[in-house]
């Protein structure tokens, strides 16, 4: 693997995706930088989620090139998912089982966290009463909660976030902007989609519109 340059960030080169015969973005570039935040912007069918997971491994470009602290993505792939989290419209949390049951699998993935830093954290997401109770009687807020409590136990670089404010009430919302204000403070970096109007102080926040892929600070 090539000597890794933390403060080159994940950078897109020349992007094209298509979905079905129609082509949603094409050649689009730009740059994420520790401590930033992408919020990108679009129509519905523009090709945000579809850009969200390309950058998470979940999809291929038609071409172009995905790089992450210099090295490219394509060849280093068990590397860059060790610094990634993707939060989705599917929230990967299993409505069978509770929040404390879906924490503790989640940690077994490798995440170093005690049963008391478990509990820690869905206190802190708001689901203190609601530790043992089954995810599939919980809200969409709560469920939601479920699956910010996971992005709060990743150690990964950077998050991708697509539509993370949904379900949530406005207590929730302003929660979580705390968190991602904290990630980047601390040198990490949010790329995201929401139709929500985002303000975070002291935070670099860039606004990709697509189709065009025009970026602006």
């Amino acid at each position: 693997m090539p000597e890794k340059n933390e403060q080159m960030g994940l950078s897109i080169q020349q992007l094209t995706c298509e979905r079905g015969y129609r082509e949603l973005f094409t050649q689009l570039s730009f740059d994420l930088l520790p401590g930033e935040i992408v919020h990108i912007k679009g129509e519905n069918g523009a090709g945000k989620t579809s850009l969200l997971r390309i950058l998470a491994g979940l999809a291929l470009p038609v071409s172009g090139n995905v790089y992450f602290e210099g090295y490219d993505c394509r060849h280093y792939r068990n590397e860059y998912n060790e610094q990634i989290t993707f939060m989705g419209h599917k929230l990967g949390i299993k409505l069978e089982l509770s929040p404390i049951e879906n924490i503790d699998s989640y940690c077994q993935l490798g995440k170093q966290c005690t049963q008391q830093h478990i509990m820690d954290v869905l206190e802190q997401v708001g689901l203190y009463g609601f530790e043992e109770m089954y995810c599939n009687q919980l809200s969409a807020g709560q469920k939601r909660r479920v699956a910010l409590a996971q992005l709060l136990l990743s150690q990964a670089k950077l998050w991708i976030l697509d539509e993370p404010f949904t379900s949530l009430d406005v207590v929730g919302v302003d929660y979580f902007l705390q968190v991602i204000q904290q990630h980047v403070k601390t040198g990490g970096m949010v790329l995201l989609t929401t139709h929500q109007a985002i303000s975070i102080e002291h935070c670099v926040i860039k606004y990709l519109q697509l189709p065009s892929g025009k970026i602006t600070s």
